[in-house]
Order: structure tokens, then sequence, then C-alpha cells
């Protein structure tokens, strides 16, 4: 357990002191609520549908295998999701799109992962202001047709469609049970309630209360593997690091747990630690005859530029129950019933406006003469799933 997770699970008497500051804030939050629920505060409304993916506990590293899942969810059911996140403070000005060349320092640990891992196929963009952030993506990529908000569970200026919450369960209590900064909430456990869908990890055995409406998910971590920071989608187990001499980096803040997280690995270790905050450049990692080198993830992304191939850092894939598919499809089959949201989507490869075909439930790109189909109210839209249009049929 590292420092910040110490901190979240006790009761001293500085979380005494920071408590009239937890009261003020979720005073604030409620008061907030109240009046964009009375209309009193207008979230902005952008022109595809949102899906805001958040944990209501500080450091809950279950998040981030829950929001790829979705991403692989929406990309197979034929839709083009893009991300939108705050980043660093160090960012906080203007909108920026993340990319593997992206500075690590502007961009934030996580980001730059996602980055990584969707390998550039899905568009990644930070800034302070989100509703700004998303417009820019927009105006970058007017493909994307469905927006995921990688965080922003209290920042209801933008307007959301669908609202997910993770939670882990195997924090019992939730920490100290307090709300930040005394404690790891970062909001009531009562705004559950509020969400569409609550998705739990780290065990069955402590089930939230989330009430009669909404229903809760299982996620599942499936077995570590280790990714190739160079290349993606080169993955290995950890039975294939058996007998093999792997030299471990990691910044002090990160050895520790990673340390202990590779006890099991029937391999020959040698760890080399560096101090937190270090910017590790190529001289790093010499000696060149080392042949695999393993950083956790939140160091190894703060490595791109240096493309070394030797770089690898775990990963675990999440496995969500199905119920979870059909509440997120559902929600956007009623946004995408609306025809005027139809009229606005564009041809994923000319960029172009597309004609909506009712009787066939079909959307036409008519400069490349291709017909996408709406299947069971969701647009696919995937070059290999379109029709190509004959030059006998009149395009109307």
């Amino acid at each position: 357990m590292n420092w910040s997770e110490l901190y979240w699970h006790r009761i001293t008497p500085l979380h005494l002191l920071l408590w009239p500051a937890s009261l003020i804030y979720i005073i604030f939050q409620t008061i907030r609520r109240y009046l964009y629920r009375r209309a009193a505060l207008t979230a902005v409304k952008i022109t595809i549908p949102v899906i805001v993916l958040d944990s209501i506990t500080a450091n809950n590293t279950e998040k981030l295998p829950a929001l790829i899942w979705v991403i692989n969810l929406l990309k197979s059911s034929g839709l083009r999701p893009a991300i939108i996140g705050r980043g660093y403070p160090d960012n906080y000005h203007q909108p920026m799109a993340v990319t593997n060349a992206s500075n690590a320092k502007l961009a934030g640990d996580e980001p730059l992962l996602l980055a990584n891992m969707l390998h550039q196929t899905c568009p990644i963009w930070i800034g302070y202001n989100r509703i700004e952030v998303a417009k820019a993506l927009l105006q970058a990529h007017p493909e994307c047709n469905v927006l995921i908000c990688n965080d922003g569970l209290q920042d209801l200026r933008l307007h959301r469609d669908t609202e997910i919450i993770v939670v882990n369960t195997s924090h019992v209590n939730f920490g100290n049970g307090l709300i930040m900064p005394a404690g790891p909430l970062r909001d009531r456990l009562a705004r559950l309630k509020d969400a569409d869908a609550v998705v739990t990890a780290g065990g069955r055995q402590q089930a939230p209360d989330v009430g009669k409406r909404v229903r809760i998910f299982q996620l599942d971590l499936q077995e570590q593997k280790y990714v190739n920071l160079m290349r993606p989608v080169l993955t290995i187990s950890a039975s294939e690091l058996n007998d093999q001499r792997i030299h471990v980096m990691a910044s002090e803040a990160n050895a520790q747990y990673f340390v202990d997280s590779l006890r099991f690995l029937k391999a020959a270790l040698t760890v080399q630690t560096f101090a937190s905050g270090h910017k590790f450049t190529q001289k790093d990692f010499q000696p060149t005859n080392i042949q695999m080198i393993l950083m956790p993830w939140e160091d190894a992304v703060k490595c791109m530029g240096i493309n070394d191939s030797r770089i690898w850092y775990p990963w675990q894939e999440s496995l969500i129950e199905p119920g979870l598919r059909e509440v997120i499809l559902q929600k956007l089959r009623e946004k995408f019933m609306d025809p005027k949201l139809l009229d606005i989507l564009v041809c994923p490869l000319c960029k172009g406006p597309l004609i909506y075909r009712k009787d066939n439930q079909e959307l036409i790109c008519k400069p490349d003469r291709l017909a996408y189909p709406i299947r069971d109210g969701i647009p696919v839209m995937l070059e290999e799933e379109a029709r190509s249009i004959p030059p006998e049929e009149d395009i109307k």
C-alpha cells in the first residue's frame, strides 16, 4: 500500500482538520446539482452523445480498464468514439490532442497510456474546460459520433446522455469513508443512485446501495499480460517470462508496489530505481545487452520518445457483465432516433455530409458512393460494412 492509500484509509488529526473543508465541498456540490436540476444553471449540449465514465473515489485503478472496455464495445458496434479529459494542471489553459509524441508533463500519464493502447485509432483530447475541449476535438475529428468523458463526474456544465460510475468494492467503507480532501470519496455515496449504471471491481463481497433503478455490473480483471511500449499490439503472458533475465526500472514512487507485483514471476530480476519526477533519457537504458525492461505503465509512458523496443509494461484487460453493453447501446439508440443527429453525421472517409435514407435505414455518402447501414438503431460507420452503391442507382 503506497502513501496515498495509507492516507485515504486512516483517520488522523490531519483528517479531522480537513473535515470542515470536506463539508463545505459537499454542500457546494449539492447546491450546484440542485441548481442544474431546477434549470437555474444550464448544461451545454454538444451535437453527439456524451458518456461520462468516472470513479466516485480517487486513485481507482479499475477505471482505465473499464474505459477501454467501453471504447472497444463502441468500436465493435460500428461507432467512432473519442475521449476527452482534463489532463495535468500545466495544460489547464487550452485544448490539446494527445498522441504518442505528446509531452508527458503536459498530457498526463492516463491520456498517454490511452493513446498508446488504443493505437491512435480513438482521438484523445484534454484541457481545463471540457466543453471547449469537446468542441475542439469535434472540429478536428468530425467523423466521431460518440464522446467519452474520462472524468468530470462533478462537472455538470457538459450535458451527459449516459453516466457510468466505477466503484472498487475491495476497499471496505471506501477508505476512511470521508469526502475529499479528508477522504477518497469525490461525492456522497448517494450519488450512485443518479447514475445509469454502476460498475463494481474488486470482488462481489460489498455491493454498494444504488437503489432500485440503477443496475450493477461486475468488472473482472483478466490475467495480467505485458505490453510492448513501441508496438502495443505485441503482448506476452507471465508464463513466457519464466527463466528470463529482466531488468526492472521504476521511479521511487512506484518501485515498491511494482516490484512486489512481480514476485510471482519465475524470472531473474534486477531492479533500478529513479527519483520521483525523473526525466528518462536514452542514457538510462544502457547497457544495450539488456534484453527486456519492465516498467510500471506510469513510468513507461514517459519513455515513448526514447523509442526503445525493449520496454514493456504490465496490463490487465477487463471483462464486464454483458448487460452493460445493452444499457449503453440502448441509451445511444434513444439518442440516434433523432433525425437531426443523423443529419449531422459525416463520412469517416471523406468527412463530407451524409444523406439519411429512412426507408432503407442507411446513411449515404454521395462522393464515395457508399451506404453505411443503421442496424438496430446504431449507425455502423465502418468502411468494410458499407454497401457500395452501383452506378445505375440514383442518389437523391
